[in-house]
């Protein structure tokens, strides 16, 4: 195994870095010391590297020979101390071309992902704005929270008494909250608009992903309506919580109230058409 006397330097503001860095750690691929958030990390060791790039590829130092790898080659370098084969195969062109993509897709949106702000007294190592993994974010999010409402629907609305849409009327609803929300962010500068649209897809995500229990519990052991209409609170209040949490980091309470007004009423008259009977 090689030295794991490297220096690791991540998001002390990002709940994704925090727990993988940590993993590293406890895994012995890198030591205590070796894991160094960038509030805490000294000038010096700040200036070995570039500043402009860490915020959005993190950075690996080796102290003794001050060689700095950035982003998924960092990660493969930290992974290859214990795996030298992972090394390998992650720098074959293709394949190193393919994760780079993927690490750039989730670090440009990362902090969209958690949708936390960062605290005055931390330092802001927020990623810049991208516009093209912004989009890709959004599109490749919606086709997923699409592609979920069929398990849901099958498994999990129909079980519901009263409820009687098909799934395409299902899919029309959903389409028709797409295009009402992309209406509604024509009104918001671009920026502040990709981050209301990056907050409703993670809502909508964090709201099919804890569905899934449920849809699986439904399609195998059928535990009956009160375990459902239990459930279904639970996630209605956790849900409520994170939509003004998600909407608060996009900046949404400061100017926008008639837009929030507005979608939050459309999402209430989402809930009253699943059960309004359309034959």
């Amino acid at each position: 195994m090689e030295n794991t006397n490297k220096i690791l330097i991540y998001d002390d503001d990002c709940p994704l870095c925090t727990a993988y860095t940590s993993a590293f750690v406890k895994g012995g691929l890198l030591t205590r010391e070796g894991r160094q958030s960038f509030t805490a990390a000294s000038p010096e060791l700040l200036h070995s590297i570039n500043w402009q790039r860490s915020k959005n590829e993190i950075p690996l130092l080796d102290p003794g020979t001050r060689q700095v790898w950035y982003g998924i080659d960092a990660l493969l370098e930290i992974l290859g101390q214990k795996c030298a084969f992972i090394k390998t195969i992650g720098r074959v062109t293709p394949i190193n071309w393919l994760l780079k993509k993927l690490y750039s897709f989730i670090s440009y949106n990362r902090k969209v992902i958690v949708a936390i702000k960062t605290s005055p007294l931390k330092v802001d190592c927020s990623p810049s704005f991208n516009l093209f993994y912004r989009v890709l974010f959004l599109i490749t999010f919606l086709v997923i929270n699409t592609l979920l409402i069929f398990p849901v629907h099958q498994h999990l609305l129909t079980q519901i008494p009263g409820y009687s849409l098909s799934v395409i009327q299902l899919l029309g609803l959903h389409a028709t909250m797409v295009v009402l929300n992309c209406l509604l962010a024509l009104f918001l500068p671009k920026q502040t608009a990709l981050d209301y649209l990056g907050q409703v897809n993670m809502i909508t995500l964090v709201t099919n992903l804890l569905l899934i229990p449920l849809v699986f519990t439904d399609a195998y052991i059928q535990p009956g309506n009160w375990v459902n209409y239990g459930y279904l609170l639970l996630v209605s209040i956790v849900i409520f919580h994170e939509y003004f949490r998600r909407m608060n980091f996009a900046n949404m309470f400061d100017r926008y109230w008639f837009i929030l007004s507005v979608n939050l009423a459309s999402v209430m008259g989402l809930c009253i058409c699943l059960f309004i009977p359309f034959n």
